[in-house]
């Protein structure tokens, strides 16, 4: 019985990713991820699609949404599939790198990571001198230079900062 419900719980396939602007079937298979405090989390997820030939331009840097649901509730009517649980937790971020791993006759097999948009700021150095500004004033401004905007973020300061 333990068997049955850990074989529910991490089969895959009710895991959803949804990619900006892809409207080929993504059939998640299988994900890894890591999270730590203070740090971006990182996914990696394969899937399948019947689309053969997906090109990495239509998922690299694209906003994307990965959500985990809880395994459907068994009611023990042969031939009935319960519908899809609303998503235990959804994630949003970006695409930072994508493989195709095997093809078939029938689909293909990919690999792609997922991380927030906020990790994609780590991958260039710039430098710049701040002058009469607050450091949130500092933060808004080096997002918005990165195109976020106000949707993106939210400050919730419980005092003034200095400048």
């Amino acid at each position: 019985m333990l068997i049955d419900a850990a074989h529910r719980f991490f089969d895959h396939s009710r895991h959803t990713l949804s990619i900006r602007d892809v409207t080929a079937p993504l059939d998640v298979l299988a994900f890894t991820g890591d999270e730590a405090l203070s740090q971006p989390f990182a996914y990696r997820i394969e899937f399948t699609s019947t689309d053969l030939d997906l090109p990495a331009d239509s998922f690299l840097c694209k906003d994307a949404s990965f959500s985990l649901r809880a395994p459907p509730e068994q009611l023990g009517i042969p031939g009935y599939t319960p519908p899809l649980a609303p998503p235990l937790r959804t994630l949003y971020g970006t695409i930072s790198r994508f493989s195709l791993l095997a093809m078939s006759r029938d689909e293909s097999r990919y690999k792609v990571t997922f991380v927030p948009r906020l990790k994609l700021l780590g991958l260039a150095r710039q430098y710049r001198i701040y002058q009469n500004q607050s450091v949130p004033q500092i933060v808004e401004q080096v997002l918005r230079r990165n195109e976020f905007e106000g949707q993106d973020f939210l400050f919730e300061l419980t005092r003034e900062y200095p400048q």
